[in-house]
């Protein structure tokens, strides 16, 4: 027992001493696909989404288990908006935390390639769609109203995967794609689904 508590707490001592905190942000795009049935017919629509996320991300080396490996939790908050029509505009506010395998190489001093892969977590905190088609402006909770055709629900789970240098152990450059892998409406007899593709910067502390 003795040997066994003296190895985890070797492993633990390695994580904190290879333990890095980098704030990041960026632009993200989504994509969402539509896909129901209006009077038998099947109908699909796409949209896009446009917006920045910002957080921190917190690099746990593992150099102990695997040379170049690490476990890259994060949590950010992300804004995206889009039009409908001309006088009604969407808008989300969301928490997401992001749970990153990483595998790292020297490709030339003070330079890193990294590859990233691993699920995010996703909570919305605000999902709305704001009509102007009117004298007065009317905002609609698409948490809790049906518009459009259906309501939504505020959690999603993502897969992702990614690529991003690190430079001088100070600048980190990312380009990620998520998968969408929840039906986000809660209509019946219809799905929608959002991947997102993200580019951003990091500063490692």
């Amino acid at each position: 027992m003795k040997k066994v508590l003296l190895i985890v707490a070797s492993l633990l001592l390695g994580m904190q001493a290879h333990a890095q905190l980098a704030a990041e942000g960026g632009y993200m795009h989504a994509f969402e696909n539509s896909k129901g049935s209006v009077l038998n017919m099947s109908v699909s629509n796409s949209r896009g989404w446009d917006g920045f996320y910002a957080g921190a991300r917190y690099t746990i080396g593992l150099d102990n288990v695997l040379d170049g490996f690490s476990v890259d939790p994060g949590a950010n908050v992300s804004f995206l908006w889009t039009r409908f029509a001309d006088n009604l505009k969407g808008r989300e506010i969301a928490i997401n935390v992001p749970i990153h395998a990483v595998y790292s190489l020297d490709i030339m001093s003070d330079v890193k390639v990294r590859f990233l892969a691993g699920p995010t977590l996703q909570l919305g905190l605000l999902n709305n769609i704001v009509d102007r088609s009117n004298n007065a402006t009317t905002t609609h909770n698409m948490y809790r109203e049906t518009l459009l055709g259906s309501a939504r629900t505020p959690f999603n789970l993502y897969l992702g995967l990614g690529a991003g240098l690190e430079v001088a152990q100070m600048i980190r450059v990312n380009l990620g794609f998520d998968f969408g892998l929840l039906n986000l409406t809660t209509a019946t007899n219809a799905s929608l689904h959002r991947n997102v593709l993200k580019i951003g910067v990091g500063y490692i502390f």
